[in-house]
């Protein structure tokens, strides 16, 4: 796991430590393999996520604690230190080979505005992609590791694409501590 700290020196403002983990490499991206332990229903979201498809297709977007699986309520409280995954289950992309090559950008913010995390392309060092089964399900996770003081919300904003094409998905969620 990799832990990044990022604060503001000039105002010595909450710092903020982002864990972003990825399933082969500690990256700030995850993919996961589709299992068929769940059915899922086409068109589920949750947790307030707000998603914007050009091209690929997001049939289902919600968030999970990463210790257990167990759903984040909808209301996204969630404990310091306590990580949180948000799931996408992504069709769409163009595969060559039975791979895809895909990105994924993160950004984390205060509602005050303050960046704590701003991460270009998580999956910039997979040069020769992913499997197409693998990139079905993209997880992102976020960890809120210290904050000096209490904040509305985190805003969370990501971007998920095709690097073969111009198709993406683009989306944001709010996390509130407890």
């Amino acid at each position: 796991m990799r832990s990044v700290n990022m604060y503001k020196p000039e105002h010595m403002k909450p710092v903020l430590s982002l864990l972003v983990a990825m399933s082969v490499l500690f990256l700030s991206c995850e993919v996961k393999i589709k299992t068929g332990e769940t059915e899922k229903q086409a068109g589920k979201f949750r947790n307030g996520i707000a998603i914007k498809e050009n091209g690929l297709k997001v049939s289902e977007a919600y968030l999970v604690y990463d210790e257990d699986g167990s759903l984040v309520s909808n209301e996204n409280i969630t404990d310091v230190d306590k990580k949180v995954r948000l799931k996408l289950e992504i069709s769409g992309w163009q595969e060559e080979n039975g791979k895809v090559l895909l990105g994924a950008s993160e950004k984390v913010s205060t509602n005050e505005g303050d960046t704590f995390l701003n991460r270009d392309d998580l999956f910039e060092s997979y040069t020769e992609g992913v499997s197409a089964e693998d990139a079905k399900q993209i997880s992102l996770t976020v960890v809120i590791s210290k904050a000096d003081k209490i904040y509305d919300h985190f805003l969370v904003e990501f971007r998920v694409w095709d690097k073969r094409t111009n198709k993406d998905v683009t989306g944001s969620y709010k996390l509130h501590l407890k």
